[in-house]
């Protein structure tokens, strides 16, 4: 999971911000139950979309997240147009008041085709194990979130591509998530190798770690981060603290 600053002073959040209190789809107009008394948070959502400053909103939101998932770490494009879910932190089925704020919400992956087929492929009662991230959380609460700024510090990550939790609750969340599922293991494990092993695939010398450790949370050219940036810094630390622990 990655830290995700939200961009308040963006114009494109400005004019969305504005959109959403001239139609009283703000919180603090919804908080009122004679603001719109029919609507739900899943009515207010599908409102909002449709906005003319929407589409700003989810541009601005995507440079911010670098183009990968803000629970994965997936890139949210493949082979080159975007691909994503509008994912709300705090679920909208559960308060109507923020299913249109932008500090609830961010971008999540979403299933590739390949993982649709592999999908539709399984028996129907292992089908549910291909969704992650957004797809899996659905309404559920989850307790660490990316808008947290040590959300980071809650998982840790092997070199083969596993993830665990500081603990149980964090668990919880990775099983929420379905964060450890096959797919995202073994799309971890790959990403993994690629930076810290050779084309012998011996294990990098430490300085050679160092150096990936410096620039992987750099985003390129294009504003966007490497798939999977913060899994591989977190391996690294983990290497090379436990080497200099032996």
């Amino acid at each position: 999971m990655k830290h995700i600053e939200k961009n308040f002073d963006a114009q494109e959040v400005i004019e969305y911000e504005a959109e959403l209190k001239k139609n009283q789809l703000d919180k603090d107009s919804l908080a009122d139950i004679s603001v719109h008394p029919t609507m739900k948070g899943k009515d207010v959502y599908d409102t909002v979309k449709s906005f003319p400053s929407f589409k700003g909103l989810t541009n601005i939101m995507f440079e911010e997240q670098g183009g990968i998932c803000c629970y994965c770490g997936c890139r949210l494009e493949y082979p080159q147009q975007p691909q994503y879910i509008v994912e709300h932190v705090f679920p909208k089925e559960k308060d109507r008041t923020i299913a249109g704020e932008y500090e609830n919400l961010l971008l999540s992956c979403k299933p590739t085709d390949e993982e649709e087929e592999k999908r539709l492929k399984a028996p129907k009662k292992e089908r549910k194990k291909f969704f992650h991230c957004d797809k899996s959380k659905g309404s559920e609460i989850i307790g660490i979130t990316p808008l947290q700024e040590d959300c980071h510090n809650y998982f840790e990550y092997d070199e083969f591509g596993g993830v665990k939790g500081a603990d149980d609750k964090v668990e919880k969340d990775i099983e929420t998530l379905n964060l450890d599922c096959r797919w995202l293991h073994d799309r971890r494990q790959a990403a993994i190798e690629g930076e810290i092993y050779d084309e012998n695939y011996n294990l990098l010398p430490d300085n050679e770690l160092q150096q990936r450790l410096e620039t992987i949370m750099n985003k390129d050219a294009n504003g966007k981060y490497t798939e999977f940036c913060f899994v591989i810094k977190n391996v690294i630390e983990g290497l090379l603290e436990g080497k200099h622990s032996n």
